[in-house]
């Protein structure tokens, strides 16, 4: 008592930097003690018993788990009929390691080993040999019998879920052998299918709806077209599905929203219906990167993981014809027209004059699906005039073409630099803005975004 007076005094008497550096110092020894008591991750404690009877080893490892702290609770325990043991009748370890001491049920277990019957079991085996350790896995072995433990299922259904599956360690815990599992991840990505199938979405269209991994999905451009990305879902890996995102169906009465938030939440809503759990991945290109923004920051409050994938397009894209950079469209002006007088005349009266005469006389005569393109692409740009740019947690990845002007792509990743915390990821890519989901260059493309997902997916 003497003892615990004197050092509350002594503690007392220090300033307050003392008592912080008193309490880091404390605070690390403890961090270094339970570390060192910690085995390694690369070992794993294997418990061998002998028993008369049948052992449950369930119950067996709950009742340890209720005296001794987890890490000290076997992983794997196998029953022998009796321990080797050495001329000296000490235990004979390296014979117990080799199994030449494994009881009859434990041989006749060890030979009855159940392949993958299909691609998923076979990556929920991959899945499982990596986070267990062990070579031989049965798809019928229990996983909390084999050395799992609730550390260990976090792990699995990470990777599991990195690989597409809607996995939570509740599933893990009811569907304890990969062949349950499995069957389980199957009902759920047909469960998927007939939600598509059965119903009638306004923003949500199914491009390819097979596939284990997490899902892509391509936005409109300008309010409408996404007939592009056909093309694209064939060139990128056959175990992905692939959806693509209109602002509006065309059939009907049209959907056109109030503001890009609007727009992304509803978004949200439907992709939710089919993929209810992240992660998910964004492609926005051309007149859409408000839209890719917003669904990632909306996704990301609700503690999801969404990527967003930038197809050589600026960020705020009206920026370049704001009153503020007159100067710098005069400079650029008069470069060419002193390089090029006659050129440069034309272009600018075919801009500003022939230009915008044929697009209103094309309006006045439009009719049938043609004035609901107009009316969609309309909206969407006055929804994006009005758009509150806000950054998102994630990484931002841009695909960027090579430009005769570098200056113009320096903007372009300038655009983004202040809308993600992570910062800004350049890829570049082959073809040029306009080609990039053509067949000439599409291949290249799809191979990046498949490259861009896959490093996205491994992070998590």
């Amino acid at each position: 008592m003497l003892v615990e007076n004197n050092i509350e005094n002594r503690i007392r008497r220090l300033s307050e930097e003392e008592r912080k550096l008193l309490m880091y110092k404390a605070e690390q020894r403890i961090a270094e003690k339970s570390e060192a008591a910690k085995p390694s991750d690369s070992k794993r404690l294997i418990a061998y018993i002998t028993a008369y009877n049948t052992v449950d080893i369930v119950a067996l490892k709950q009742s340890l788990r209720k005296k001794m702290p987890e890490y000290m609770v076997p992983s794997h325990m196998i029953k022998v009929d009796s321990f080797p043991r050495l001329p000296n009748g000490k235990i004979d370890k390296r014979a117990l390691q080799n199994g030449n001491y494994f009881s009859e049920e434990e041989k006749r277990d060890s030979k009855d080993i159940q392949l993958p019957k299909n691609e998923v079991e076979n990556e929920l085996l991959t899945i499982w040999k990596d986070i267990l350790g062990i070579d031989e896995i049965s798809t019928t072995d229990n996983f909390f019998e084999i050395g799992g433990d609730s550390i260990l299922s976090i792990q699995v259904i990470a990777k599991a879920r990195a690989s597409g599956m809607p996995l939570t360690p509740k599933q893990l815990f009811e569907y304890q052998n990969i062949s349950e599992l499995a069957r389980f991840v199957t009902s759920e990505t047909d469960r998927s299918q007939d939600v598509m199938a059965n119903s009638s979405f306004k923003h949500l269209v199914a491009i390819r709806t097979k596939g284990n991994k997490p899902p892509i999905f391509c936005l409109h451009s300008g309010g409408t077209h996404f007939f592009f990305y056909n093309l694209f879902a064939k060139y990128l890996q056959e175990n992905r599905p692939v959806y693509a995102l209109q602002a509006s169906p065309h059939e009907g009465n049209l959907v056109l929203h109030e503001s890009v938030t609007q727009m992304a939440e509803d978004f949200i809503s439907e992709i939710k219906e089919v993929y209810p759990k992240g992660p998910y991945h964004f492609i926005s290109y051309c007149y859409n990167t408000a839209i890719g923004l917003e669904v990632v920051r909306l996704l990301e409050k609700e503690s999801e993981s969404a990527n967003l994938i930038i197809a050589d397009t600026m960020a705020d894209y009206l920026s370049l014809f704001a009153a503020s950079r007159t100067p710098v469209r005069a400079a650029a002006f008069l470069d060419r027209f002193k390089s090029s007088p006659i050129k440069t005349v034309s272009g600018l009266l075919r801009g500003k004059v022939v230009t915008p005469i044929k697009e209103k006389l094309k309006n006045l005569g439009a009719s049938g699906s043609k004035k609901k393109v107009q009316l969609l692409h309309h909206n969407h740009i006055k929804v994006y005039r009005s758009y509150n740019w806000q950054p998102v947690k994630s990484t931002i990845n841009l695909l960027l073409t090579s430009k005769k002007n570098i200056e113009f792509n320096d903007s372009i990743v300038d655009s983004w630099q202040n809308l993600s915390d992570s910062g800004v990821e350049v890829h570049q890519t082959k073809g040029h803005h306009n080609s990039l989901f053509l067949q000439s260059t599409v291949n290249e493309t799809a191979k990046n975004v498949d490259s861009i997902m896959a490093k996205f997916e491994k992070k998590l």
